[in-house]
């Protein structure tokens, strides 16, 4: 629907440089990144606020590189909101429409529907000033999809949210993109974020695209090192392949030996990563398990995360594994127990030096 075709351009100091991206129908498109990395300019790229000094944009195969923003069909939230504060929420819902010519009327009436999907229709009269930051976020986002457009792009949207709310907001963007089938693309810093929402994603640092593909393989099987850190592998290790028989490689990881799923060769550089809840720990003798990677080790601590647990055990380097809290407990894991650590050979994804 969006396509970037070797898209530079460049803000003051900051320059976007040689992007190439395509951004499907129906997608729900995440772009990812540090801060400063140029997610926001990629997203007011696709809003027609930023022109390329180079490459081109095209939406349903035709080129808008210069299509001014009122005449792409695309509506921009950000993460402050940018509410009209003198205007009542009835106002700014249908302000849209009302600058495409709706008569006051008309346009109240059009938008009646979308304060009760929102939830704030009992907010009609209220100005922004007085509403919490989740009725501003429902606001802002009835606002954008008053104009029925074919893309919506969300800048930060949860980042103001406190957790409950944030929950509640994603359900509403859930429901939003499967009802409707728009086309969402969402700037966010949140891996969580990404692995509830996603569909596609692209990871943007220091202004280039360094991986784009289904949210799934992005998350679980990154391209680089650099963007397995950023999408939150928890265990990253750099090794070297001693051998490989039929796609089973033995890799070296300081003296420690994993087997992984690869055609890496013999004597290639490479890196293992380990998602934490693919490293299973076990107390006593129980051997019940087919994972070709299985060591006696050490927990060196436990770290509480609401529900969940996050244990680190020595294992010559440090693994990090997570489990219930109720798991924890019945293991009986405290920092000194001895456990059995298990990863299956085909659960660890691994990166080539080339890559």
């Amino acid at each position: 629907m969006i396509e970037f075709d070797r898209v530079s351009l460049a803000l003051g100091s900051f320059r976007l440089n040689d992007v190439s991206l395509r951004i499907g129908k129906g997608d729900y498109y995440f772009i990812v990144g540090p801060s400063g990395a140029g997610k926001t300019v990629l997203l007011e790229a696709i809003a027609g606020l930023h022109r390329p000094e180079s490459g081109r944009v095209l939406l349903r195969g035709e080129e808008i590189t210069a299509l001014p923003p009122e005449m792409r069909k695309v509506a921009l939230v950000y993460q402050d909101y940018s509410l009209f504060p003198n205007m009542r929420v009835i106002e700014n819902v249908s302000y849209g429409l009302r600058v495409q010519g709706m008569r006051k009327k008309e346009a109240r009436a059009e938008v009646a529907p979308l304060l009760e999907r929102f939830g704030i229709a009992h907010l009609a009269n209220r100005y922004p000033g007085t509403l919490s930051g989740g009725e501003q976020q429902r606001v802002a986002l009835a606002r954008a999809v008053a104009v029925k457009p074919d893309i919506l792009l969300l800048d930060e949207p949860l980042s103001a949210l406190d957790p409950v709310t944030q929950e509640k907001f994603i359900a509403d963007l859930k429901r939003l993109h499967r009802e409707d089938g728009l086309t969402v693309v969402q700037v966010s810093h949140s891996r969580r974020e990404a692995h509830l929402l996603a569909t596609w994603m692209a990871v943007i640092i220091d202004g280039a695209l360094v991986d784009e593909g289904e949210a799934g393989v992005v998350l679980n099987a990154p391209r680089s090192r650099e963007v397995a850190s950023f999408v939150g592998v928890e265990n990253i290790l750099d090794g070297t392949v001693t051998a490989n028989e039929d796609g089973l490689a033995t890799v070296d990881v300081g003296g420690l030996v994993f087997e992984a799923v690869t055609d890496a060769a013999a004597g290639e550089e490479v890196t293992l990563c380990i998602r934490a809840d693919d490293v299973v720990l076990a107390v006593g003798n129980d051997r019940r398990t087919s994972a070709r990677n299985r060591m006696s080790r050490t927990v060196v601590s436990v770290a509480e995360n609401g529900p969940v647990a996050e244990v680190r055990v020595d294992a010559g380097v440090m693994l990090t594994a997570v489990l219930t809290r109720r798991s924890v407990q019945e293991l009986g894991l405290v920092p000194g127990a001895s456990v059995t650590l298990s990863v299956k050979a085909t659960a660890i994804h691994v990166i080539h030096s080339s890559s």
